[in-house]
């Protein structure tokens, strides 16, 4: 087996490997389409009820087509930007109006690179080693420790990024909600108000990779999905599919928004991420920890841990990942977090979490492969447990 035909297993499905075409003056275009056929059975935390789902879906990756470039200008500097806009070809809607990496910004050897837009955040970009990358249907349990979309990729922010000194890299961003000081934030999952401070430091030298990521996000609420929903990941809406919250909590009382606000003015959802990976050349190793707290009066966190292994042979590409994770809900008079007492809408009990994730991948070159993911998933967080099975196949394409 030859070391150049890993390389290129590896590449084209978990690196998103791009064929990128010149448009213009060093501008280069660049996407991806992914679909698959997609089954899920589900059993929902918040209900019990059990009910499946199946359909066209992006689970690989979700499909997008993009620009970039750069031009070189003076004192050693280069102007870059980068544009994307997401596709679903699966509801023949080729331009939907969500754009996701949109920023410019000045690049220097020396003094390393500032950027301003749309980006993603160092978080998203750590769960991307995970060794079947940021699948799409999102079953891993660190998916759990993601409140909201913002966390993902933050708008309105601030990057920078340090020249490497050995393979080590500073990362820094900040995101603004562009709303005055006199406004009074409204707790929900939304990006409203929400505002990210993030800082990482990534290494990368020869076969490792390494990375630690402290976030902050205020403004907002701390909620998640758990296994039993379709398609878990992070949402905007805060108001269903299980939805469970910690700083605040959605409930049916008069008091809820006071109690939501109060929460969200006085806390931040802090995270803190570690993951690291090793290639042996003949198979891949990583680990990644992940965890996110809300302190004060409604304290609670979510601590989640997966390893995985990644092993390229000739063609194929095969993954396996697990996960476990708990949760340690906040106390309050209505819900005893330690017992197995029905929780009350909104709050989730003490409990566990666990994924198991396998990818097999078949590449027929560095842009075109086909592959099958499938997934089970469980929660004993919500009034019920919760638990998710999912098959996916399907097939992708970089250009």
């Amino acid at each position: 087996m030859k070391r150049s035909l890993i390389a290129l297993a590896c590449s084209a499905t978990i690196a998103s490997a791009y064929a990128d075409v010149d448009v213009s003056g060093g501008i280069k275009m660049y996407g991806v389409l992914d679909q698959s056929i997609t089954s899920q059975k589900l059993v929902r935390p918040d209900t019990g009820a059990a009910q499946e789902y199946i359909g066209m879906f992006a689970a690989n990756a979700t499909s997008r087509i993009g620009f970039k470039g750069s031009r070189d200008l003076s004192e050693g500097f280069k102007g870059i930007f980068q544009a994307e806009i997401q596709l679903d070809p699966d509801t023949s809607t080729l331009l939907p109006s969500k754009n996701r990496t949109a920023f410019v910004g000045l690049q220097s050897a020396d003094a390393g690179t500032l950027m301003m837009g749309t980006m993603e955040t160092a978080a998203y970009e750590v769960f991307g080693m995970d060794v079947n990358g940021r699948v799409e249907y999102k079953p891993q349990v660190w998916r759990t420790t993601t409140s909201l979309d913002l966390q993902d990729r933050a708008n309105n922010s601030i990057k920078y990024i340090s020249p490497e000194f050995g393979g080590l890299a500073f990362h820094y961003q900040q995101s603004f909600s562009e709303y005055s000081d006199t406004s009074s934030p409204v707790g929900s999952t939304d990006n409203k108000y929400a505002e990210i401070i993030s800082v990482a430091l990534k290494y990368h030298k020869e076969n490792m990779k390494a990375a630690y990521v402290h976030d902050e996000t205020k403004n907002a609420l701390m909620g998640f999905k758990f296994a039993g929903l379709s398609n878990a990941g992070p949402t905007t809406t805060g108001t269903s599919d299980g939805l469970y919250y910690y700083g605040g909590f959605k409930d049916t009382t008069t008091s809820s928004q006071a109690n939501t606000t109060a929460a969200i003015t006085n806390a931040t959802i802090q995270r803190d991420i570690a993951s690291i990976g090793y290639d042996f050349g003949s198979f891949y190793l990583n680990y990644l920890y992940a965890k996110s707290a809300l302190t004060g009066t409604y304290a609670g966190s979510n601590t989640t841990q997966t390893i995985g292994v990644r092993v390229p042979y000739e063609k194929f590409t095969f993954a396996l990942s697990y996960g476990t994770g708990s949760v340690n809900s906040y106390y309050s008079s209505s819900v005893d977090p330690g017992t197995t007492t029905t929780a009350p809408a909104g709050r989730a009990k003490d409990g566990s979490l666990s994924d198991t994730t396998v990818g097999v991948y078949y590449n027929f070159d560095k842009s075109t492969s086909v592959y099958f993911l499938g997934s089970s998933s469980k929660s004993s967080v919500g009034d019920y447990d919760g638990s998710n099975t999912t098959v996916a196949i399907g097939a992708r394409y970089n250009f």
